[in-house]
């Protein structure tokens, strides 16, 4: 063989393993923590964490948990407590990863008549708890793609932080106006939170804080509203010594709504503390949003808050 002919072989080879290392990279989903390398047939999910595979009707699904949480897992994940929730366990065995180390359990699970398998690992992968739920119907088990799939689960991976982008890009409303805070978490199901300052965990009398979530069900009738909106305050945790300052009726967004404003003191440290509530109704849901920070810095981020507010636009 020429000396040309053995350049282009090298050349060609080293393409192509440069080529299945591409290849071999993590996916991470929208909004995910967790990745990993997905098998032959399945994508990156847009209705749930995870990758699924259609046409063998497929899916795996992903969850991050705290690190902490694995100990719990391992002692609850038991045979017992599974066939509870449907799944009757086969086997369990550990595993381990190139940066953890778990077990997976594996067997029938059947809810409302139907019947599918389940493998679920559960592990710690660079300080986080991984649980990685592979459900295969019954489709699926006769396309052959169960051992393809199993061996992904081995590729979990964890990235260091979601970008901001894919937590709002997850949110069934958008938020045009930030207002000079960050979100800390965006979920499918409209749960936002947003801070303003470097700690994702702290006490509102450290960072103000603005959270905002949606509730499916009919909206109140206008003359129940104000009794609504008092019943949902009152569950707002943290706080203690509540005083009203107002709550009154006002158009959110184009919309009804309600607005509750009142001091309060933080349970743990007795700081003042000031707190807004903004209840705006919708067809079939209605929006809630809570702000919170201190009572020395209110002035500057309530106006804050309020453009956070109004920056709420349905998708």
């Amino acid at each position: 063989m020429t000396r040309i002919a053995l350049l282009l072989g090298a050349g060609l080879l080293a393409a192509t393993l440069a080529g299945t290392a591409i290849a071999a990279e993590p996916v991470f989903p929208l909004n995910s923590r967790l990745g990993l390398v997905p098998p032959a047939g399945f994508v990156a999910s847009t209705k749930f964490p995870g990758f699924e595979n259609p046409e063998a009707n497929a899916a795996i699904l992903l969850i991050s948990l705290p690190g902490e949480a694995f100990k719990n897992l391992e002692s609850g994940f038991n045979a017992e407590a599974l066939k509870q929730r449907g799944l009757t366990v086969e086997t369990r065995e550990p595993i381990k990863l190139a940066d953890g180390e778990g077990f997976v359990v594996s067997g029938m699970h059947e809810a409302a008549g139907v019947k599918q398998r389940e493998t679920v690992m559960v592990a710690t992968v660079s300080g986080v708890t991984a649980l990685v739920t592979l459900r295969l119907s019954e489709e699926a088990q006769k396309a052959g793609v169960e051992a393809a799939a199993r061996q992904a689960l081995t590729t979990v991976a964890v990235r260091e932080t979601i970008p901001d982008g894919e937590k709002l890009a997850v949110l069934p409303y958008r938020l045009a106006d930030l207002a000079g805070f960050r979100i800390i978490v965006g979920a499918r199901d409209g749960t936002a939170v947003l801070t303003e300052g470097p700690k994702d965990q702290a006490s509102p009398v450290e960072q103000p804080f603005f959270i905002i979530g949606v509730k499916s069900g009919e909206s109140p009738k206008a003359e129940e509203r104000d009794t609504f909106a008092r019943r949902i305050f009152s569950a707002a945790p943290g706080i203690k010594d509540i005083r009203f300052l107002s709550a009154e009726p006002l158009r959110i967004g184009g919309q009804q709504g309600h607005q509750i404003v009142a001091e309060a003191k933080d349970t743990k440290s007795g700081i003042d503390v000031m707190v807004v509530q903004w209840l705006r109704f919708g067809p079939g849901a209605h929006i809630q949003m809570f702000g919170i920070a201190r009572k020395d810095a209110w002035d500057d981020v309530y106006a804050r808050f309020r453009g956070i507010r109004d920056g709420v636009e349905i998708r």
